[in-house]
């Protein structure tokens, strides 16, 4: 009796039987390992490192702007292959091992097992791969301009650029819904970051449905943020679309994960 009493009597009911306990696993694989901080480091690196070498090489020569729009397309884009990267296995790899049947063999549904990797992934995408490298950015940047940037446009980038990096966990998190490798799972979304890169070109209606335009475009929202101009209704629209697309990869993971056997 006396070891009883150190359990916590749970009584979610629904959807969210076994979520919490599943939330709180997901969160401490990120949070109490050392996967956020190494994270935080690779990428704030990455964000300092492109961003100082091409502010620092041309001292007074090099613009504002064009600062500004090589950060955005550090910090924003080049995340977003970690965050492919990480969630290839989010799914997978709890299919391949059985982990998936045993936990759901438990008082956990199905909607709660995917609905807290959703958050816990998301939760530490957000910290270690947006947050900590445009805190770095923000600070590298009021170094280069001799003086403290307005704060606003730097925290719109924040939730701008977790969108993009958004967009691709739904995307992974729902090709791991839909296969049973490693391969499309991890191939699929990279063509898909690489597609709009090289054939924007040649296919501008990519623009619409893809989330790096609202980076890697002269009149991009990012630049209209950090530089405080006026905000493209094409970039709001893109947003909303993208926003759309998101809802969307979840709700096919979702269906997909209900009617799969384990």
């Amino acid at each position: 009796m006396r070891g009883n009493e150190v359990f916590e009597l749970v009584t979610e009911r629904g959807w969210r039987r076994g979520y919490g306990n599943m939330l709180r696993s997901g969160l401490a694989g990120w949070f109490k390992t050392r996967t956020w901080w190494v994270n935080s480091l690779i990428w704030g690196a990455v964000v300092t490192g492109m961003l100082g070498r091409f502010a620092f090489s041309r001292p007074g020569v090099i613009s504002l702007g064009s600062i500004m729009r090589t950060f955005s397309e550090t910090a924003g884009l080049i995340p977003a292959v970690g965050v492919i990267i990480a969630l290839q296995d989010a799914l997978v790899s709890e299919k391949r091992r059985g982990t998936a049947a045993w936990v759901l063999s438990k008082p956990l549904t199905r909607e709660g097992f995917l609905v807290s990797k959703v958050v816990s992934n998301s939760l530490g995408v957000l910290v270690s791969m947006v947050a900590v490298p445009m805190i770095l950015g923000y600070i590298l940047m009021s170094i280069i301009q001799r003086s403290l940037l307005n704060p606003i446009g730097f925290l719109g980038c924040v939730f701008l650029f977790f969108v993009i990096d958004f967009f691709f966990l739904s995307f992974t998190l729902m090709l791991g819904a839909l296969f049973s490798s490693r391969a499309p799972v991890i191939g699929i979304p990279l063509a898909v970051f690489f597609l709009y890169l090289y054939m924007i070109g040649q296919l501008p209606a990519l623009r619409f449905i893809l989330p790096m335009s609202l980076i890697y475009t002269p009149d991009s929202l990012a630049n209209a943020l950090l530089m405080h101009t006026s905000i493209q209704q094409e970039q709001l629209l893109i947003l909303g679309i993208i926003l759309l697309e998101c809802v969307f990869f979840l709700s096919v993971a979702l269906w997909r994960f209900n009617r799969q056997e384990f």
